[in-house]
C-alpha cells in the first residue's frame, strides 16, 4: 500500500492505493478534473503536472509508491459567457408557475438561465466547465470515448453540471440546446455515425424527453445551438443576414429572402486554445489581448495574472500584431518562435500554420454560403457573431488576418451567448419554440467535404494580406 498526496492552492488530499494508479485517476479520485484536449493520448501536453518534483503527463504516468502531486499552480477556472442580447418577443411561457431552466451545452462550457414564472423573471445565470473535456477537447474525441465504453461517464458529467447550475431551484421544465453531438451524449444516444461518412444522425431531436425539451438540430454538423443563436439574433426578420459562431467548428447561417443556408467548417480547436503550443482556454492568466504599442508588441491577460498561455482571441490578435510588425509575412512564414515578453508563453511557426488552416476554413465557408445564395457581402444587412470567442474577438484583428472580410467589419454585431439566449427565449415563448422548429426545418445544409468551390476558396484564403 502507498499514499498519494495532492496539494492544490486551497486543499491537501491524501489517498491510499494498493495497486499502481494512473496519475490522472488519482487526480480524478480527489475530485480534480483536468482538461485533456487530445483525449488522453499523450500528445497535447496539456495535462502536465508536477509529480515528486518533476513534470510528467498525468494521462500517461503510473504511480506505484508514496508520491506527491503539486497542483498549486494549476489553472482551471474557464471563463464562460452567459451574457447576450435578448430581442423583444411575445411571452407565452412553457411553464405556467414555478421555475424553468434554459441550458446551453457547449463543448467547453455549459451555461444555465433560471426563470421564475409566470413573471418570466430571470433569477440566476451561471456557467460551469464542461468536464467532458477530460475525454477530449473536440467532439470526435468524445465520440471515440463513447464508442470505447465511456457513454455513462460522458452522460454523468453533463448531468452533474446541469444539477450544479440548477441547485436550489425545483425546475419544472428545461429547454436544452447544444450541437448535435452534445445532445447525443446528453441522452446516451450513439453518436458514432456523426464521425464517419455519410455523417448521418439517428435523431435531430426537437422533442420532449420527460420534462426537458431538446431543441431541434438542422443536421449532423449544424446543431440546436446554431438554431437557438439564429433565433436570438432576429435575423429571420431581415432580408439578408449572416450569423457565425466560431469554435472548433465554424457554424454559420445565411438568410436571404426565403432562403436559409447553413454549413459547418472544420476549423480545428485552435480558436479554443487547443492544438497550439501554449494554447489554453479562456482561463485566468490567459493572454487574451495582443496589440502593437510604440512599434512593439504588448499584451494583457485575463484577470491581469501572470501569463499561463494564450487563448483564441489572443491568438487572433497576436497573428494580426506580428503581421503588422513584419514578424510574419504574407505566406505565414515566421522564422522563429515568438515569446511574449519575459514569459515562457510563445507562438511557434507551426502555431501560425494551424491558425492559417483554421481561418481559411472559416472564411471559405462564408464565401461558399454567399456563392450558393448569389449574395455579395455588400448585400448583407447585419453580420452576427455568436459565442464566447466571438464576444471577445477584436474585429479589426479578425479583418487584418483575413478571418473576417473587411466588407463586414462595420456590420458586425456581437450577440454574446446566442445559443443560451435563444434557448431562454424558447422557454419563455411557445411562439419562439415554433419559430425555432421552423428555422431547423427550413435550413438547408451545404456539404463542404466535396464542394469544389469551397476547396478553391480554402486555398485562396490561406495567405495573409499585408499592407505596407
Amino acid at each position: 500500500m502507498f499514499t498519494v498526496t495532492i496539494q492544490t492552492k486551497d486543499q491537501c488530499f491524501t489517498q491510499k492505493y494498493e495497486q499502481e494508479v494512473l496519475a490522472a485517476q488519482a487526480l480524478s479520485d480527489a475530485g480534480i478534473v483536468q482538461s485533456k484536449p487530445c483525449g488522453g493520448r499523450g500528445v497535447c501536453g496539456k495535462c502536465t503536472i508536477r509529480l515528486n518534483g518533476r513534470e510528467v503527463l498525468s494521462c500517461k504516468t503510473m504511480i506505484d509508491s508514496d508520491s506527491t502531486i503539486d497542483y498549486t499552480t494549476a489553472v482551471h477556472d474557464v471563463q464562460g459567457i452567459t451574457a447576450g442580447i435578448m430581442r423583444h418577443f411575445p411571452k407565452n411561457p412553457l411553464v405556467q408557475e414555478g421555475f424553468g431552466a434554459a441550458i446551453d451545452i457547449g463543448t467547453t462550457t455549459i451555461a444555465g438561465y433560471i426563470y421564475r414564472f409566470p413573471a418570466c423573471e430571470l433569477v440566476k445565470t451561471a456557467c460551469v466547465p464542461n468536464t467532458q473535456s477530460e475525454f477530449g477537447a473536440d467532439v470526435i474525441s468524445r465520440i471515440d470515448c463513447f464508442a470505447a465504453g465511456g457513454a455513462e461517464k460522458l452522460f454523468r458529467r453533463v448531468h452533474e453540471a446541469i444539477r450544479e447550475l440548477t441547485e436550489g431551484f425545483p425546475i419544472q421544465k428545461y429547454v436544452i440546446c447544444g450541437n448535435t453531438a452534445m445532445l447525443h451524449l446528453l441522452t446516451k444516444t450513439n453518436p458514432s455515425s456523426l464521425a464517419v461518412a455519410p455523417y448521418v444522425t439517428e435523431t435531430l431531436f426537437g422533442a420532449w424527453r420527460e420534462n426537458a425539451y431538446l431543441m431541434r438540430c438542422i443536421s449532423a454538423f449544424v446543431g440546436a445551438d446554431t438554431v437557438a443563436a439564429a433565433l436570438a439574433s432576429g435575423m429571420m426578420e431581415q432580408k439578408t443576414g449572416l450569423l457565425i459562431d466560431i469554435g472548433t467548428n465554424g457554424e454559420m447561417v445565411l438568410k436571404h429572402g426565403e432562403k436559409l443556408l447553413c454549413c459547418s467548417t472544420a476549423a480545428g480547436p485552435c480558436f479554443e486554445g487547443a492544438g497550439i503550443s501554449c494554447g489554453t482556454p479562456a482561463v485566468s492568466g490567459a493572454i487574451g489581448q495582443v496589440f502593437v504599442k510604440e512599434n512593439a508588441l504588448s499584451f494583457t491577460t485575463i484577470d491581469a495574472r501572470l501569463p499561463v498561455g494564450i487563448c483564441g482571441t489572443g491568438l487572433v490578435d497576436a497573428v494580426a500584431a506580428l503581421l503588422q510588425l513584419g514578424v510574419i509575412d504574407e505566406s505565414g512564414y515566421m522564422e522563429n518562435a515568438f515569446y511574449f515578453g519575459a514569459s515562457s508563453v510563445y507562438l511557434s511557426p507551426e502555431d501560425v500554420r494551424k491558425f492559417q488552416l483554421a481561418k481559411s476554413a472559416v472564411r471559405a465557408g462564408m464565401e461558399t454560403l454567399l456563392h450558393a445564395a448569389e449574395v455579395r457581402y455588400e448585400d448583407i444587412d447585419a453580420f452576427y457573431i455568436a459565442g464566447g470567442f466571438g464576444s471577445f474577438l477584436n474585429i479589426k484583428s479578425a479583418v487584418a488576418t483575413g478571418l473576417i472580410p473587411a466588407a463586414l467589419e462595420e456590420k458586425a454585431v456581437s450577440i454574446g451567448n446566442g445559443a443560451g439566449i435563444g434557448a431562454a427565449e424558447v422557454l419563455q415563448s411557445k411562439q419562439c419554440l415554433s419559430l425555432s422548429e421552423k428555422i431547423a426545418a427550413q435550413a438547408e445544409t451545404l456539404t463542404l467535404t466535396d464542394n469544389p468551390y469551397f476547396a478553391d476558396q480554402y486555398i485562396e484564403n490561406m495567405m495573409f494580406e499585408v499592407t505596407p
